[in-house]
């Protein structure tokens, strides 16, 4: 019997496989196995660059990581603005384009050329830069930023693109009608997710297993028919929107490459239709909520996908809820109807609970107890916890985000497009950051009124206050010209200081504001805060008569400030 030969495909991301292909700029080209799959994924990108060398040409350099689709695109350009496809690079990795417009000239990627040609290439964007385009040459250049600003800095000569260039990456609204330098690492990976399991999920794909005597035992076909439901589908996109929100990015390659894992557990047709029952034992337990999180990939797999070591520390099977804990072992006995059906619903006979094993394990836990088969708890309870996560939808019974390792992300998530939440959270995080200065539990306003953001250290002196009128917290700006999603926001003080705040800055100071301790998440974030307090301490205007401290008050137990004077 034959396998699906879209399986044979998707076979091609595992980095794993001995099938593998590198040619990942190519991922949207037909890819050769026994069937052709067109695949393309629209992205705002293509149309921006196309409407700029269309209607408003000028010279566009993009930078990003290696599998950010840099080359992709500048494929895409020239054969759109070409009369011939292009087959394949030349060996200097620079074509050019006459087109109706004039000529666009496209560098591949800047930094695989040797440093006197990149040099060239510079200098003469330079020139076609500062005399407007006027020869009707346009650059559209992949670069990794590095390597263009090392080079840029070793030149005088390139003294004004490089005062360009900076400026623009600053901030893209730098960009104007003679350069624009767009960076794909601001793209939100999790606006593309939904769009490949959809794709990969059309029945089309999947007809080849309708008559295959294993479907009942094939891992993959049930991943597919998992991952073909909407409300999986969200959890999915949920999880990768974790990572925007926490500025973590991954790039188009290392998101098909993690999808594909996440159907085929890295299996092949040929692996399920010889399969006995000791394989389908291991198979069963590629189910994707386990792929998601690489659980039983081994070193080699984390070290070859990156999206696995992205999702490793918000992987929900390791944070235990007693009220999920509870409905795992006993949502089926627990009396009330609803929480029975959605049970049944996550716990039937299927390939991934090992049919009925699962539940003659638990009857046998009720009736032995707890110290008979803890094997079997600590072997199953993270991987049930993870499928509780995906495949629970009665939110209002158990709500699966308390898995997850944050207090405040649904207060954070609760923020965006919000504008009485966040002028409301602005004195929670004040508080928060007079704690982080301080080191200290400081007295905490309770009123949102009136609150005042302290500039202090740890030897408890008071550099230099500001009140909420001069606090705004500003939700950062979707983008037009690529898939930007709005993920952080930024604290600024007297419309000079600005704090960005993505969620580990924001439970950070969310927790210490409840009253926390300091010895929690990552050293970067504070590092970002002693950098911003040290902004604030040069903007302030301490009154140079009076010397203002935090002392403590033994009657509240907690530090107050206090001011000493002649």
């Amino acid at each position: 019997m034959i396998g699906n030969p879209f399986v044979t495909y998707l076979d091609k991301f595992n980095v794993l496989s001995p099938n593998h292909s590198k040619i990942y700029d190519e991922y949207n080209r037909e890819m050769e196995t026994e069937e052709s799959f067109d695949f393309t994924i629209a992205t705002k990108i293509e149309e921006h660059l196309k409407n700029i060398f269309s209607n408003n040409p000028h010279s566009v350099i993009l930078t990003g990581n290696a599998g950010d689709g840099k080359t992709r695109l500048c494929r895409l350009i020239h054969d759109q603005f070409s009369d011939k496809s292009l087959v394949n690079w030349p060996e200097n990795g620079v074509v050019t384009v006459q087109y109706e417009k004039g000529t666009i000239k496209i560098v591949k990627d800047l930094s695989e050329l040797k440093e006197e040609i990149i040099y060239g290439i510079l200098l003469e964007l330079q020139r076609c830069v500062c005399n407007r385009h006027k020869d009707k040459v346009f650059f559209l250049i992949a670069a990794n930023e590095g390597k263009l600003s090392k080079v840029l800095m070793r030149y005088n000569e390139l003294s004004v693109l490089r005062q360009y260039i900076m400026a623009r990456f600053d901030s893209y609204e730098n960009n104007d009608d003679h350069l624009s330098v767009i960076n794909l690492l601001d793209v939100t990976s999790s606006v593309y997710v939904e769009r490949v399991l959809n794709e990969w999920n059309k029945e089309e794909y999947w007809k080849a297993c309708e008559q295959c005597e294993k479907k009942p035992q094939c891992i993959i076909y049930l991943n597919h028919r998992r991952t073909s439901q909407p409300s999986i589908q969200r959890k999915i996109v949920s999880q990768y929107r974790l990572l925007n929100y926490l500025e973590t990015h991954i790039t188009l390659r290392e998101m098909l490459i993690h999808m594909s894992y996440l159907i085929t557990g890295g299996y092949v047709c040929k692996d399920i239709l010889e399969a006995d029952h000791t394989h389908i034992r291991e198979q069963s337990k590629k189910a994707y909520y386990q792929n998601f999180y690489g659980v039983g990939v081994g070193e080699e797999g984390f070290s070859e996908m990156k999206a696995l070591r992205a999702f490793r520390s918000l992987d929900p099977g390791l944070y235990s809820y007693s009220p999920i804990d509870d409905f795992i072992m006993n949502g089926d006995i627990n009396g009330d109807e609803e929480i029975e059906r959605l049970y049944n619903e996550v716990f039937d006979d299927d390939l991934d609970i090992e049919f009925d094993y699962f539940k003659k394990k638990v009857r046998f836990y009720r009736e032995y107890g707890q110290n008979i088969d803890q094997p079997f708890l600590e072997h199953w309870m993270p991987k049930l916890r993870r499928k509780v996560y995906f495949e629970l939808e009665g939110q209002n019974y158990l709500n699966t985000l308390k898995l997850l390792p944050f207090e405040y992300l649904e207060q954070y998530i609760g923020l965006f497009d919000n504008d009485s939440a966040q002028s409301n959270v602005r004195k929670d995080l004040v508080n928060g950051l007079n704690r982080a200065f301080s080191r200290r539990l400081t007295h905490k306003f309770k009123s949102k009124g009136s609150f005042y953001l302290k500039v202090s250290n740890e030897t408890l002196m008071i550099y230099g206050s500001f009140d909420r009128r001069k606090i705004e917290l500003l939700q950062e700006k979707g983008r037009d010209d690529l898939d930007h999603l709005p993920s952080k926001f930024f604290l600024v003080v007297d419309g000079e200081v600005r704090l960005k705040i993505n969620l580990s800055v924001f439970e950070y100071l969310m927790r210490l504001s409840s009253g926390g301790t300091h010895n929690i998440l990552s050293q970067e974030v504070e590092i970002l805060l002693n950098t911003f307090r040290n902004e604030l301490i040069r903007i302030s205007e301490p009154d140079m008569d009076v010397l203002e401290i935090y002392r403590l008050d033994k009657d509240s137990g907690v530090y107050v400030e206090h001011v000493l004077d002649e």
